[in-house]
């Protein structure tokens, strides 16, 4: 049987929509030879024909905190009680940037188990990243604190993309996904935005809306895609990610019906998630991969080895042959993933 190489750029979702001009505006910004080449170098790490001797992409969690109590997120759960919060210092990100520049590292994600904004210094490190030489610089947000002034932030510091889950359309299904927001104030901060780059001429950053589809509110999906087509500048659905097991939730009500029906897996299933990217914890660890269950699956510590020497230690070298040869279930931790936080499409 072939082996699938199923491509998750940026984390386990698949693009619905683009607009027209999407890649061009890229293109205009950064130039044609740079930009082509990092997403034709990026496309090949996604199908596992071509494995690079860095990093090709980082992902930061500058902040273990968040505003909101999604109940399918592991912060909610492990914070209910106990308010806990970590903080990647500047000093620290600048020397991380510096070596992954200085060894071919093209692009980086500002955010894990967290809401990104909440740090309002947020720009500093988007424009400190942009300036040493990453091509493509992006966040996955909330969108509750996508302010004004906020987006005025953004949208000066040279980021690339900002993504929003918004994942419903009606204010009663959001509000049981997005514990703790307000979907009139997030959908007015997404047109904001929208306004505040047009009267500013800018092209960048350009705004994804992501669909996390679960059993809660996958009625909403049509129309979800239906309004907001057109209104920004991608659209993505999310499949949903679930690291503690059907009816696991504290509350029971929510836990069984947020589980979205998989289809089975492949008997050879290739995760490309090693060959492309390395997650940055404050605390020191460093994962091969966004999943949520990538938190028991340390690699190393990024304060105490190069970014080079993790990407090439022998727990890396490992994954990426049994992903490469379609025998994720040699790992107990990817086979947990990828059984019960992957729906396969085609």
């Amino acid at each position: 049987m072939d082996i699938l190489k199923k491509s998750f750029d940026g984390g386990f979702s698949e693009n619905l929509y683009f607009n027209d001009d999407y890649e061009k505006d890229f293109i205009d910004e950064k130039g044609f030879d740079e930009w082509t080449e990092y997403r034709n170098d990026w496309e090949q790490y996604c199908r596992l024909e071509k494995e690079s001797d860095f990093p090709p992409h980082l992902e930061f969690e500058l902040n273990y905190s968040c505003n909101l109590r999604c109940p399918m997120c592991t912060w909610a759960v492990e914070n209910a009680a106990e308010k806990k919060e970590d903080w990647f210092t500047f000093e620290d990100y600048k020397k991380i940037i510096d070596e992954a520049v200085s060894v071919g590292t093209k692009s980086i994600r500002l955010c894990y188990i967290n809401e990104p904004l909440i740090r309002q210094d947020i720009d500093q490190f988007i424009d400190y990243a942009v300036n040493a030489g990453i091509i493509d610089v992006l966040i996955t947000t909330n969108g509750t604190l996508l302010t004004k002034a906020m987006s005025k932030k953004l949208i000066e510091s040279g980021l690339t993309k900002i993504n929003v889950s918004l994942d419903a359309i009606s204010e009663e299904t959001y509000d049981k996904i997005r514990v703790g927001g307000n979907l009139k104030t997030t959908v007015k901060n997404i047109y904001d935005f929208l306004e505040l780059r047009k009267e500013m001429n800018k092209k960048l950053p350009k705004i994804r809306l992501t669909f996390v589809a679960s059993k809660i509110n996958f009625h909403e999906y049509d129309s979800f895609v239906n309004y907001w087509k057109g209104k920004v500048d991608s659209l993505g659905i999310q499949h949903l990610q679930n690291p503690f097991g059907e009816g696991s939730f504290e509350d029971d009500k929510r836990g069984e019906e947020i589980i979205l029906k998989k289809s089975p897996i492949p008997e050879k299933f290739c995760c490309p998630e090693p060959f492309k990217r390395l997650v940055l914890r404050s605390t020191g660890d460093t994962l091969p991969c966004c999943s949520f269950y990538a938190v028991d699956l340390v690699v190393g510590n990024w304060k105490k080895n190069s970014l080079k020497t993790i990407w090439n230690n022998d727990k890396m070298v490992e994954l990426r042959k049994i992903h490469k040869s379609g025998e994720y279930y040699k790992n107990n931790i990817c086979k947990n993933c990828i059984h019960n936080g992957t729906i396969i499409s085609d």
